[in-house]
């Protein structure tokens, strides 16, 4: 089969439209049906569900398409490899991550990795935590930089590095004195909360099942950038690990209280490897920097230090 059919049947599975993907192609739609029916004749079954929605793989259609995109990867990986003989870094590194550990720390060592390697380009993703499986799994990412979840199968952690999820709030505000707090505590004042509450749900059934608390979110939010400016602003208690607000933190402009709940207080942050997977030689590289620079970090990840925030003259008057 020609690499080319194979590229317009990814295309295909990818955009659920044969027109879509012939506009990203920039080829016609009679040429990549023509070659997907081709394709499909070659193989002897259907390869795509088709409705007026657009297409969708079938289960012959699935397994063909792993089978793609793992020659894809294994093709782009031998040709790092050819590359790194001359002595020349090169490739493409396919990353999952929190969205905190994007929004504040892979940029930096993607920033470094560049300057050292220009041909290496990056993809980096956050994922939702229902799919993280799904895509190491899938062959779409070389790794991730994500909670370490015990329930995961099929997936080396070639290392990790502890830290709380904890409180996150103003420094002026009543909890912030604090060197631990519940979820019953921090559930009688204004909390915002992300959209995903991942790791928290199953806790704080627990703790409140006990304590008889119930917490109703002011605001809930899938970003980490929008939780940022309302807790800045003063509007509610969000719970995070501190390493997506590290600059805040460190300016005094929040405190992050360690939250006492089992498996909040001790959480893991991670590179989780899919087994068996061959690393190229620029994935290696950069997991071996954020390996390095994480561990660097370690003991602000565990216990972030607080600078006193300096009070504005109008706070002062208050």
């Amino acid at each position: 089969m020609h690499a080319a059919v194979l590229r317009y049947f990814d295309h295909v599975a990818r955009q659920g439209s044969i027109r879509k993907a012939a506009e990203a192609l920039s080829v016609a739609s009679s040429a990549v049906n023509r070659q997907i029916l081709r394709l499909e004749d070659e193989i002897g079954v259907p390869l795509f569900e088709r409705s007026r929605a657009g297409v969708r793989p079938t289960a012959a259609g699935e397994l063909l398409l792993r089978h793609v995109r793992e020659t894809q990867i294994e093709f782009q990986r031998a040709q790092a490899e050819i590359a790194s003989l001359g002595g020349t870094v090169s490739g493409t590194v396919r990353i999952i991550s929190l969205e905190s550990m994007l929004a504040r720390f892979l940029p930096e060592i993607v920033a470094e990795m560049t300057a050292r390697h220009p041909r290496v380009n990056f993809t980096v993703l956050t994922v939702h935590p229902s799919e993280i499986a799904e895509a190491l799994r899938s062959g779409d990412s070389d790794f991730g930089v994500l909670f370490v979840d015990n329930r995961l199968s099929g997936v080396d952690v070639v290392a990790e590095f502890r830290t709380a999820i904890g409180a996150l709030m103003r420094p002026n505000h009543p909890l912030a004195g604090a060197k631990v707090l519940t979820l019953t505590e921090c559930a009688r004042h204004p909390v915002i909360m992300l959209n995903d509450r991942w790791l928290l749900s199953a806790i704080m059934t627990t703790e409140f099942a006990e304590s008889g608390a119930r917490l109703s979110p002011r605001i809930v939010s899938n970003s980490i950038e929008f939780m940022r400016q309302v807790i800045v602003r003063g509007l509610g208690i969000g719970f995070v690990t501190p390493i997506g607000f590290i600059d805040e933190i460190r300016r005094g402009e929040l405190v992050h209280v360690p939250l006492a709940e089992p498996g909040l207080s001790d959480s893991r942050i991670g590179i989780l490897v899919p087994r068996h997977r061959r690393l190229s030689p620029p994935a290696r590289l950069m997991i071996n920097h954020i390996r390095q620079r994480l561990t660097e970090f370690g003991s602000f990840l565990a216990a972030p230090t607080r600078e006193p925030a300096k009070r504005s003259k109008r706070n002062r008057r208050a």
